[in-house]
């Protein structure tokens, strides 16, 4: 796990403000709402790791307002991620191409500041290399593996997700893919997969209600027995990363480091893509 340092308190913040902005547009209510937040905030940082700390933050938002502020940003990005990806898949891509393609969807994401005009920027992501490229590992596991588990971030990123997944597909892998089961933040949901075609070649099995990242300690009992019994599980995202670096299981973890402090815990500059174990 990846414990908070001082510079998790300016993100936690600005998330919650961006947070606050969509949700709501009267100013008193926007006052009161990141008064209960910072309330919060004061109450547990840094007694918890960032990505609990954005948990609680966004179910504040959510308890208070009823509504996923997120929603409309979710479908956009679906759907400019999907024009970008059309033509990938019509050009044919191999698993590292298409490794690489998840890992620079990654930049999507609407919590961190610097991210959120990433979908003007994918076609720059997509060209990006990995400073962190242990490809040759992900490989032998993947020929090695009979069951994969993948653990989807952000919609928009989940596009690129599918081409990973169909790929993997073809390998004749059994593929298990696991969202989110309720909105938080732009993190996918069963219904986004479902919308995007995941179900037609893939079980899916939800592993967090509402929570940034994964705590095993508070998953279902079905996606545990998935978790058990995959022989590789594919990690998207900072959250996740955050959550489940150090565990004894075969991870692999592909993600744009977005911040300092998870840029310097991978020996990175803000910005890198990374695909490690």
């Amino acid at each position: 796990m990846i414990s908070p340092t001082y510079l998790c308190a300016r993100c936690l913040i600005d998330q919650a403000t961006h947070a606050v902005e969509l949700a709501v547009e009267d100013p008193a209510e926007r006052l009161a709402l990141m008064e209960e937040v910072l309330g919060r905030l004061q109450q547990d940082f840094p007694g918890k790791i960032p990505a609990e700390l954005g948990t609680l933050i966004h179910r504040t938002i959510w308890r208070k307002t009823g509504k996923d502020p997120y929603a409309a940003l979710k479908e956009k990005s679906n759907r400019i991620a999907s024009e970008i990806v059309t033509p990938l898949r019509e050009a044919g891509f191999t698993l590292r191409s298409a490794a690489c393609a998840a890992v620079a969807g990654n930049a999507i994401d609407f919590g961190v500041d610097g991210s959120r005009n990433a979908l003007e920027t994918l076609q720059d992501e997509l060209k990006q290399g990995l400073a962190v490229d242990h490809f040759e590992r992900l490989q032998r596991e993947v020929e090695q593996a009979r069951t994969i588990l993948y653990l989807t971030d952000n919609c928009g990123e989940v596009v690129f997700d599918l081409l990973l997944v169909e790929l993997l597909v073809k390998m004749g892998k059994e593929m298990i893919v696991s969202p989110k089961a309720e909105p938080i933040l732009n993190d996918a949901t069963v219904a986004d997969l479902q919308s995007l075609g995941f179900s037609g070649m893939a079980r899916l099995v939800p592993h967090a209600k509402a929570s940034i990242g994964l705590s095993l300690d508070k998953a279902p009992a079905d996606f545990l027995e998935v978790w058990d019994r995959a022989d590789l599980v594919i990690a998207k995202g900072m959250g996740h990363y955050e959550t489940l670096y150090g565990i004894q299981k075969g991870i692999v973890f592909l993600l744009k480091a977005k911040c300092i402090p998870v840029a310097e815990s991978l020996g990175v500059q803000v910005g890198d893509h990374v695909l490690t174990f």
